[in-house]
């Protein structure tokens, strides 16, 4: 895909939501790997309150803010296309007199 026709603005928010999107995945695999210091049947036997599983948090914080990303770079999105498509409606506006 060739982005060079897309204005720069646009590809900025595409280039926002793209990496919200890989944030949002890499914080889903890293909870994945990190699952085992959270639901293991070993740490059901343990005290929850006793160690602190790191791994997991910083994985649902990565998640969340690639959900924020994305949705800000998806809500520019659309509003550069609202702005483009309401230009190119006033521009096929002929007058005929």
């Amino acid at each position: 895909m060739n982005l060079k026709g897309v204005p720069p603005h646009v590809r900025v928010h595409m280039y926002i939501t793209w990496a919200g999107m890989a944030l949002g995945a890499l914080g889903i695999l890293g909870f994945f790997l990190s699952f085992n210091s959270v639901g293991s049947p070993a740490q059901a036997l343990e005290d929850v309150h006793r160690d602190i599983p790191w791994g997991a948090y910083i994985s649902i914080f990565m998640w969340v803010g690639g959900l924020l990303l994305a949705w800000y770079g998806r809500i520019m999105l659309n509003k550069a296309v609202r702005k483009r498509t309401q230009e190119l409606a006033d521009s096929a506006v002929v007058e005929l007199d």
